[in-house]
């Protein structure tokens, strides 16, 4: 039954007329019964203008007046010159007809036209071609549509990229730690190697490895979908950034990496959540410590700047090419290709940081030069009492 109602449907839509001839018929229409009201408007009016012309009395300044026709002649001069005005009006309104023809088909293949492109390239759309871009032209309107087209055309086409990159991505991230987890417990089950306190640190390293991945994924889907939940209060962002090192002071330690805070005297709270933050922070400082060789410095701190407090993260590492830039808040993108993840990270922390920091309508951004190190800076409101 559900099969033969929606072939009955799909008759009844092919059946339909399409907006083009609706809109030709229309036009058409229109412009026949407005050369037939005028058409019929001035023949009257020149029948009327005939039989006063033949009913009076003609009068030629200066000229004797001649003796009047016969009754006979008059009406048959008049007919005369009423079948010229008649078959006249014939050829007129042939003319009329065939330019209305014309100018129906004009109008209607102009404005329908460009929806007919519109609908086959929504067509190629959902058939999964992405990026489908049309040239519409006609007025206004119709040309704002066809724009507005081509962006969303654009969007899902670069947003299927990302989608497609991003699925390549995590199952590399997560093939590496689960494929050393499953060597190591298939050397264990075939007795190559001892259960010793060795393995159990490569297998939890391994598997806190995979847990950061899926926390990062996890809090990167809550940016993606505007699900973050703040706590805004007063925060002071010195103690913010001196916990936020403290927790790295081992890893500081290994590396024999100097860090330094540089804060700006009597720098008022801001308004924020003090755990998000210190996820930026966090996320921030592991990114210099990365990139940063051994015996290196770093160096956090924070502005004032109008009404918000900007704080940065600063590191003596490679620095950054200036092509690459725009591009290092994108989830999974290293500016090292060469890096793993044990090395590089997965390339989710400086995303999770943006999407973070603009939850609390604050901006990020960073500034390198090659050889000289990087700083990523980000804003924060004031807090206001």
């Amino acid at each position: 039954m559900k099969r033969s109602m929606g072939s009955g449907t799909g008759s009844r839509s092919r059946r339909r007329p399409s907006l083009r001839l609706k809109l030709f018929l229309a036009i058409l229409g229109v412009t026949l019964a407005c050369t037939l009201f005028f058409a019929l408007l001035s023949n009257y009016l020149v029948r009327r203008q005939f039989d006063r012309a033949f009913e009076g009395i003609r009068i030629i300044v200066g000229e004797p007046m001649p003796p009047p026709p016969p009754p006979h002649d008059i009406m048959e001069e008049k007919q005369e010159r009423l079948n010229v005005v008649n078959l006249s009006y014939i050829f007129t309104g042939l003319l009329g007809v065939l330019l209305a023809f014309i100018l129906s088909y004009y109008l209607s293949n102009r404005i329908s036209k460009p929806l007919a492109e519109l609908t086959e390239a929504t067509r190629n759309i959902a058939g999964g071609e992405y990026g489908k871009q049309v040239g519409v032209k006609g007025g206004r309107e119709v040309g704002e549509l066809g724009e507005a087209f081509n962006a969303l055309s654009e969007g899902l086409e670069k947003n299927e990229m990302l989608r497609k990159k991003m699925v390549a991505d995590i199952s590399h991230e997560l093939r590496n730690p689960l494929a050393a987890q499953r060597g190591h417990l298939e050397a264990l089950q075939d007795g190559v190697i001892d259960l010793d306190p060795g393995v159990v640190e490569v297998l939890l390293e391994n598997n806190i490895l995979l847990s950061r991945i899926v926390e990062d994924l996890r809090q990167l889907s809550l940016v993606d979908a505007g699900q973050i939940e703040l706590e805004l209060m007063p925060l002071d962002v010195a103690d913010s950034m001196r916990t936020a090192a403290s927790v790295l002071e081992r890893e500081f330690a290994e590396k024999n990496i100097v860090f330094e805070l540089d804060m700006e005297t009597d720098l008022p709270a801001v308004q924020a959540d003090g755990v998000r933050i210190a996820q930026v922070l966090g996320n921030l400082l592991r990114n210099a410590l990365m990139y940063t060789p051994e015996g290196g410095a770093i160096t956090a701190g924070a502005r004032r700047r109008g009404s918000e407090i900007a704080v940065f993260v600063s590191d003596s590492g490679p620095g950054i090419e200036e092509e690459e830039l725009p591009y290092i808040f994108e989830r999974f993108y290293r500016t090292d290709k060469s890096r793993t993840r044990d090395t590089g990270g997965s390339g989710l922390g400086l995303s999770i940081a943006k999407g973070l920091v603009e939850a609390h309508g604050g901006r990020i951004w960073a500034e390198s030069e090659v050889g000289q190190g990087t700083i990523i800076y980000f804003t924060l409101p004031m807090f206001l009492e």
